[in-house]
């Protein structure tokens, strides 16, 4: 018994991406941390070092996103609008730097990333003593659809985004008026001071 399976070319060619499933539409996500592996010595494909000099290497992040549900609550579904089979088990990828985390000229991904699944504010400092302690966190991914050079096209995750916590209900609720709390009927002299002659007004 043999099988055959189609090249990626013959992916791009049907427009399927090369997946057993749909990708999911372009939106915001609540996303979980799966997982957080270390990638010893990635090369630095955007480093231009010296003549002479070797290309930078790091010790990556690659991380697995679980998606919760949309930003807004509603329940998954993919781009055709199909639920998400219970079987199904969905994650994003990502990759981060943890040398590149700079806030100018504008912040880095991997600073976002870490900054928003620790809970804290981007500007702060974030101090993470291990990195499996991040699994489980929550934030809110921006995920597109991108198609790449082959013309698969797959899910990506290009910003990330703090899951902001609303106000108590009870600080939102107003409290109920009491009959103490009414107002109590206006006097004679407030009539007075309030309703004057407007021939004094000025205008």
């Amino acid at each position: 018994m043999g099988v055959s399976i189609p090249s990626e070319a013959e992916y791009a060619a049907n427009n399927s991406g090369g997946g057993d499933f749909s990708l999911f539409p372009a939106d915001d996500y609540i996303l979980e941390v799966e997982t957080v592996t270390i990638q010893k010595d990635k090369v630095d494909i955007f480093d231009k070092p010296k003549p002479g000099q070797p290309q930078r290497t790091y010790d990556g992040l690659e991380v697995r996103f679980r998606p919760i549900s949309f930003a807004n609550g509603d329940e998954l579904v993919d781009e055709d609008g199909n639920d998400i089979p219970a079987n199904r088990n969905p994650l994003f990828f990502d990759w981060f730097d943890p040398e590149r985390v700079g806030l100018k000229p504008q912040p880095a991904k991997a600073r976002k990333f870490f900054a928003f699944a620790s809970g804290v504010e981007l500007e702060d400092r974030i101090d993470i003593e291990d990195f499996n302690d991040l699994v489980g966190k929550r934030l809110i991914g921006v995920v597109v659809v991108k198609t790449n050079a082959a013309g698969v096209r797959r899910n990506k995750v290009t910003d990330y985004r703090p899951i902001r916590r609303r106000r108590g209900a009870a600080a939102q609720t107003a409290a109920p008026v009491t009959p103490e709390a009414k107002l109590a009927p206006v006097t004679e002299q407030a009539k007075a001071d309030v309703f004057v002659d407007t021939d004094d007004l000025p205008f």
